[in-house]
C-alpha cells in the first residue's frame, strides 16, 4: 500500500472509529471532508446511511481536491439511499466533486434551506427537477457546475434570499424568487431572468467575454431595484455604454463598486453616462485598471454634461496611475458632487497583487501619482472634503 493509499485508509478508519461510538445516537451534523478518492465511494455510502439511522439534518461531503484538473471522476451521491424520512429531514446539503443523479419521480428535499454545490456533475434538466422540489430554499450556490444547458426552475422558490452562480457553462437562469435579496454572478453573459424580484438589494456581477456595452444592458434590464451593485468587466472600444440613452434608471443604487479594466486608458464621456443612471447614489468605489503613466498635461472637461450628483458623499478611486482619463472622470467628479465629504485616492490594485521589487522604484512612483493628484485637484475640491492618499 502507497503512501496516499495509507492516508485514504486511515482516515477511513478514523470515521468509522467515530461513527461506530455514535451508533444508535441522534445527531443534527455530519461533515466529511477529504480528497476523492475511488477507495472512499463504499464508505462513503455507508455514511450515507448513517445519515439515515442518525437522522442527520446537515451534511457535508466536500471531496474536492486542491488540484482537480484532468480528474474526471466524481462521487455519485446516493439518493437511492435516502428515505422519504431523510430527505425531508435534510436543511442542508454541501457538496463538493460530486456527481447528482435524482431518480425519476424524486420527490425532493422538501425542507432543505441551503444547497451549496461546487465542480459538481449534473445536467440542467436534473439540477432543475430537483430545484423544483425544494419550495422552502433559502441559500443556493452553484460553483464551477457545468450544466451546457439552460437553468429553469418551474417551481416558486418563495424563501430564496441568497443566490451564487460562479464559472458555470450555463446558457440561461430563470427561476421565480420574490424574497432574493443577494445575487452574484461570475461567467459569461447570459440572459438572466429572475422573476419579480423587487427586494433585491445587492448584485455582485462579473461577465467576461463580453462587450460593456451589453453588459451594461444586461444590468438595466434585471438590476434596476438594488442599492448595492458591483459590477467588474473588460472594456472593449469601441462598444461602450450609453445608459443616459435608454429608459432604464438605477433609482434605488446608493453604493456602486465598479471594477473596470481598459484597454487604454478610461474612456470618460461613457463612463460618465453610465454613473449618471443611477442619481440617488451615496458611495462610489472605483478599481480603474489603465496602462497610461501619470499625465502632466491640461484635462479638458468639454462634452462632458453637468449634472450634479446631489447625494454623493463618499469616492474612492483605486489603481490609480494619473492618466489622463482617471483624471478626467476624477475632476467630473469632484465639480459635479457639492455634498462630497471623503475623497480617497488609491495607488494600489484592488483586483489584482502587484508586488513591486524595488521599494525605492514603488516609492517614487507613489510620490509621483501622489503630487499629480493633489495639482489636479488643487482648488477643485471643496474645504469640506477630506482627501486621502493612499
Amino acid at each position: 500500500m502507497c503512501g496516499k493509499e495509507q492516508d485514504v485508509q486511515k482516515f477511513i478508519d478514523n470515521v468509522n472509529a467515530v461513527l461506530a461510538q455514535c451508533h444508535g445516537s441522534v445527531f443534527d451534523e455530519l461533515a466529511i471532508k477529504f480528497d476523492f478518492d475511488t477507495m472512499l465511494v463504499d464508505h462513503l455510502n455507508n455514511w450515507a446511511r448513517f445519515v439515515v439511522s442518525s437522522r442527520i439534518k446537515f451534511l457535508t461531503f466536500d471531496l474536492a481536491p486542491e488540484n482537480f484538473g484532468g480528474r474526471y471522476e466524481r462521487y455519485l451521491f446516493p439518493f437511492q439511499l435516502l428515505d422519504s424520512g431523510s430527505t425531508s429531514r435534510l436543511q442542508k446539503i454541501h457538496l463538493s466533486f460530486g456527481y447528482l443523479q435524482p431518480p425519476t419521480g424524486f420527490s425532493g428535499f422538501p425542507n432543505l434551506r441551503k444547497l451549496d454545490l461546487n465542480l459538481v456533475n449534473v445536467t440542467g434538466k436534473d439540477l432543475q427537477d430537483m430545484l423544483s422540489n425544494c419550495c422552502n430554499l433559502e441559500w443556493l450556490s452553484i460553483i464551477r457546475c457545468h450544466l451546457y444547458d439552460e437553468l429553469k426552475v418551474n417551481g416558486p422558490l418563495p424563501h430564496l434570499l441568497y443566490l451564487h452562480f460562479s464559472f458555470c457553462e450555463i446558457t440561461k437562469i430563470a427561476l421565480h424568487a420574490v424574497k432574493l435579496t443577494n445575487f452574484v454572478y461570475k461567467g459569461k453573459s447570459v440572459c438572466i431572468d429572475l422573476g419579480k424580484s423587487s427586494r433585491l438589494e445587492s448584485a455582485d456581477i462579473s461577465f467576461y467575454g463580453v462587450t460593456l456595452e451589453d453588459a451594461a444592458t444586461q444590468l438595466a434590464n434585471v438590476f434596476t431595484h438594488v442599492q448595492f451593485l458591483t459590477f467588474d468587466t473588460s472594456y472593449e472600444p469601441p462598444q461602450i455604454p450609453c445608459l443616459m440613452r435608454k429608459p432604464c434608471k438605477f433609482f434605488e443604487l446608493r453604493h456602486l463598486k465598479l471594477m473596470l479594466l481598459f484597454e487604454s486608458d478610461v474612456d470618460t464621456p461613457h463612463l460618465v453616462s453610465f454613473l449618471m443612471s443611477a442619481p440617488f447614489i451615496e458611495i462610489l468605489e472605483m478599481d480603474l485598471i489603465v496602462s497610461p503613466s501619470p499625465y502632466t498635461g491640461h484635462v479638458s472637461m468639454e462634452g462632458l454634461l453637468d449634472r450634479p450628483y446631489k447625494h454623493l458623499k463618499n469616492v474612492c478611486m483605486s489603481a490609480f496611475r494619473g492618466s489622463r482619463g482617471q483624471l478626467e472622470f476624477l475632476l467630473h467628479i469632484v465639480e459635479n458632487a457639492p455634498a462630497l465629504g471623503f475623497l480617497t485616492i488609491d495607488h494600489t490594485y484592488k483586483q489584482v497583487k502587484r508586488v513591486w521589487k524595488d521599494a525605492a522604484k514603488e516609492a517614487k512612483f507613489v510620490d509621483s501619482v501622489h503630487r499629480t493628484a493633489r495639482g489636479y485637484l488643487k482648488g477643485k475640491i471643496s474645504p469640506q472634503c477630506s482627501l486621502r492618499l493612499v
